[in-house]
């Protein structure tokens, strides 16, 4: 989407901070996204803050994306809802512990912040769990290759065990079959995950 042409029913300008706040209550449940439209400092024009703006959005759980410039006094953020499993920097999670400790954090933050935890939760459950085994039909693929095989058996626990995990972790069957692809191809190749 060309920065001039920003749908112009999916552009808000908020001039304060409590302006994008009301917006958000009224809108967060129903819309998919909004075009956030900042005036840049030289115009002296009334616009909420960045940063503040990106709290208020936590607050509904929503988060900030794409930024477009629109022309040479203005500029758009896209927010929408954040999905459950997309990942919190460091700088929002600080944001939406402000917000809770304000009292500013609706229900909808919460339960998208629960969610962060559940989900950070759950990843580090799978990293660190101690006996991690590569599935038989797996197993049986790598073998074909007797490289691969060979080199998979003499690699350090860590390395193997970061392996398992990644060819595992995959949900849908042709994932996994792509990963086994590749992993096959490292391997033979006595490469480690992440190598080329």
């Amino acid at each position: 989407m060309p920065p001039d042409k920003l749908i112009p029913d999916l552009q808000f300008c908020a001039s304060s901070r409590e302006e994008w706040r009301a917006w958000l209550q009224q809108n967060h449940a129903g819309a998919s996204e909004i075009w956030l439209v900042y005036f840049k400092k030289h115009t002296g024009k009334p616009t909420v803050d960045y940063a503040e703006s990106v709290e208020e959005a936590l607050c509904f759980g929503w988060v900030d994306g794409l930024k477009k410039r629109i022309d040479e006094d203005r500029y758009a953020h896209r927010f929408s809802p954040r999905k459950a499993k997309s990942k919190w920097t460091p700088l929002n999670i600080q944001r939406a512990r402000k917000m809770i400790e304000a009292g500013k954090m609706t229900e909808a933050g919460l339960v998208s912040f629960r969610q962060r935890l559940e989900y950070d939760e759950k990843f580090l459950q799978a990293r660190t769990q101690k006996k991690l085994e590569l599935p038989a039909e797996m197993e049986a693929a790598i073998k074909l290759n007797e490289a691969a095989w060979n080199n998979f058996k003499q690699l350090a626990p860590g390395y193997r065990k970061q392996y398992v995990g990644w060819l595992v972790s995959a949900k849908k069957p042709a994932t996994r079959t792509r990963r086994l692809e590749e992993a096959i191809r490292l391997l033979a190749r006595n490469k480690k995950l992440g190598m080329k």
